[in-house]
């Protein structure tokens, strides 16, 4: 019974019954709602892009409707691409100036960089150079909004709600989605063949920018950030505002007091250590290079699975499988942004926490090569035949709405495993120590494989006679069940002492011991931040309080 783990959901309302009711308010609510709808950026671009590069208006308005096939798949490759290569600089460009300017002027410029990089695909003007570029710097304001956001609602959440806080981020990128493919489809149905068609979606990007924007002005700076920048005052009048309770409640003094300790115990883990110092004790190190290769493989798996790709030419994938016409496939793809939405919701506070991370991931690679498989098997039969021969095939049209359904399964079963996994448990094996560094690393390369996968799949499509690239998706996703099987912990809830003597043996022994024993499991009450560090750590901080009060007193 004492190893019996709650849902997210019971422990949530256990812990939220624990609090004084004050802090559940409408302003924390408020600027929770502001930053996570920031992240409606990546998930409308995804919808928006995979509808208007497959419509006949935009191709004439750009002049490529004199290429052949393999001609506008390159195309179309670089025109979707170009945003998530912009997403890598941005999410490098951010990790410095989060620290300086800290997270709401950050998100602030590089929303103000997105705004510009919107007006310039609108009013590119045919000019596919033109498109190109102002679709690399929108994709710099995107990478900004997939790592500042999950911070700032981090920093602001009361730890009994945090998982459901942060969550409201990612629903608003699925959201994001919906909002690219069904403005696409009812556009499409009043405006179809005009310059409208392509240009009143690609704008209508401005507004949820304009909302998150004038929202930011209103919300405070966190107190985390405002403390490391030893502005105690500021700060503690912001936590007090965010939980609505007076500087003297019991509440805020404890939450206050962990916050400081956190980041005083952050500050002398690295103290007097560089990047390049922080950098050689995660490559020579072998525990850590050992974290770094497991999360590294991850971020990559995770990506050239095929599922963002799919998303991105959804549209002209639903041609391939039979829905004609621009109008049924926007339609089509709507509803699957809709499934993307609903079972990322479902499965992060009903199911992750139930079955594991290790499970989680399992399951959803599992579903994911079935469904590819029949995908690309379907494609690989039906490849010389046209909507009316499958039409007139009863077979070949019960397998053709399978092959729909299974597209739609794919979804859930990417929402099962790689969508939130690989953040999860990144944040999750790094010590304290090298954490923030290798995080980032992390997510400049998570955008670098999604530029490459985005920039290849229609070539890929293209090449491999379209069965080819879901039948190359189907192999990744079985080498990563096979990786997974063999290297990937259960991770939530270890202790330190646990976690470094799973990264102490060769990677392919971590499955005799995938899953804590009662021993593994971190001391119950303590933060994610408190288990990782060592009373030896602990100790070190308080010596520096101590001789911080004492030169304060003298």
């Amino acid at each position: 019974m004492g190893s019996e783990k709650p849902s997210l959901l019971k422990g949530t309302v256990d812990a939220v019954k624990a609090c004084p009711r004050e802090i559940f308010n409408f302003w924390l609510f408020f600027c929770t709602a502001v930053w996570s709808f920031s992240g409606v950026a990546k998930g409308f671009d995804e919808g928006n892009i995979a509808s208007i590069v497959v419509m006949k208006s935009f191709k004439t308005r750009f002049v490529l409707d004199h290429e052949t096939d393999d001609q506008y798949a390159n195309t179309k490759g670089w025109i979707v691409a170009m945003a998530t290569a912009g997403a890598v600089f941005g999410c490098l460009a951010c990790v410095n100036l989060v620290q300086r300017l800290g997270r709401k002027n950050t998100l602030l410029v590089f929303t103000l960089v997105y705004i510009a990089g919107i007006f310039g695909q609108t009013f590119s003007s045919g000019s596919l150079s033109g498109l190109y570029a102002s679709r690399f710097i929108a994709g710099l304001g995107i990478g900004t909004t997939t790592v500042i956001p999950s911070i700032y609602l981090t920093e602001i959440a009361p730890r009994s709600i945090r998982g459901l806080i942060t969550l409201q981020y990612a629903c608003c990128q699925q959201l994001g989605v919906v909002f690219g493919f069904f403005f696409n489809y009812g556009i499409t149905k009043h405006n179809a063949g005009t310059q409208l068609q392509w240009q009143l979606p690609t704008a209508l990007q401005l507004i949820p920018a304009v909302i998150w924007g004038v929202g930011l002005l209103f919300t405070p700076e966190s107190p985390r950030y405002l403390l490391s920048k030893n502005k105690r005052t500021e700060a503690l009048k912001v936590l007090c505002d965010l939980r609505n309770l007076p500087e003297d409640h019991p509440y805020i003094q404890e939450e206050f007091a962990g916050i400081e300790w956190q980041l005083n115990a952050e500050i002398e883990a690295v103290s007097g250590a560089s990047v390049w110092d922080l950098t050689k004790e995660t490559f020579t190190v072998t525990e850590n290079r050992r974290r770094f290769v497991l999360m590294f493989l991850c971020h990559m798996f995770g990506q050239w699975s095929g599922a963002n790709a799919i998303t991105q030419y959804s549209p002209t994938i639903f041609g391939y499988l039979g829905i004609a016409g621009e109008e049924s496939r926007f339609l089509a793809t709507g509803l699957y942004g809709i499934v993307k939405f609903v079972s990322v919701l479902i499965f992060s506070i009903f199911i992750i926490d139930f079955i594991g991370r290790r499970r989680s991931l399992i399951t959803g690679i599992c579903l994911q090569i079935v469904t590819l498989t029949y995908v690309g098997a379907y494609l690989g039969v039906t490849n010389k035949m046209s909507t009316a021969d499958i039409e007139a095939s009863s077979s070949a049209t019960a397998a053709s709405k399978a092959s729909i359904v299974a597209i739609f399964l794919h979804a859930v079963a990417w929402s099962i495993g790689w969508f939130s996994i690989p953040y999860l448990v990144s944040a999750e094996v790094f010590p304290i120590r090298i954490r923030s560094l290798n995080v980032s690393i992390l997510m400049a390369f998570h955008w670098a494989f999604y530029f490459g996968c985005s920039r290849a799949m229609p070539s890929l499509l293209a090449a491999t006679h379209r069965f080819g690239a879901f039948a190359f998706f189907a192999s990744i996703c079985t080498c990563s069940l096979i990786y997974v099987f063999f290297a990937l912990p259960e991770t939530a809830g270890r202790s330190l002492e646990s976690m470094d003597r799973l990264f102490e043996r060769p990677w392919y022994t971590v499955r005799q011991v995938a899953y804590p024993t009662a021993a593994d499991l971190a001391d119950g009450g303590l933060g994610d931040v408190e288990r990782k560090i060592t009373d030896e750590d602990l100790n070190k901080v308080t010596e520096v309080r101590i001789e911080s009060q004492t030169s304060k007193n003298h």
